[in-house]
């Protein structure tokens, strides 16, 4: 059986919480509300989560993709990405931003798998020597 995406319910908090951590849980319920927060579902259960910000309250920035690491591989970054992209020309962005870490090849390929392209590098925002590659997608 194969992955639907659907935009996050607040019965999905708990699972939210399980795949990323780190938001806590009001910021999960504003995020839920304004839409930002999709998740693909396999069998009723959710196995992923991608979320995005806003910028300057006007630039759709991908903010992060977790997929449970039985479910990688199978496409459902692509399905997610999708459907993201659907949601936002919806409302009338044109474009999408992104990033990853000089330091993280793996996902700099996926970015331009995905059709990114680069826009150039922030330099030591992380640590020491380590930037973030800063990727644009047109939605167009």
């Amino acid at each position: 059986m194969s992955a639907t995406v659907r935009l996050a319910q607040a019965d999905d908090l708990s699972d939210l919480q399980r795949l990323d951590p780190w938001p806590k849980e009001r910021i999960w319920r504003q995020k839920i509300a304004a839409g930002e927060v999709m998740v693909p579902e396999l069998d009723g259960g959710v196995v992923g989560l991608m979320r995005y910000d806003l910028l300057w309250t006007t630039v759709p920035f991908l903010g992060l993709i977790e997929i449970e690491a039985a479910h990688r591989g199978k496409g459902y970054s692509w399905l997610m990405l999708s459907f993201l992209k659907d949601h936002l020309r919806e409302q009338g962005y044109v474009a999408l931003l992104s990033s990853s870490q000089t330091d993280e090849p793996e996902a700099q390929r996926w970015h331009l798998h995905m059709g990114f392209s680069s826009n150039g590098i922030i330099e030591n925002i992380m640590d020491e020597g380590v930037g973030d590659v800063v990727y644009r997608l047109m939605l167009s």
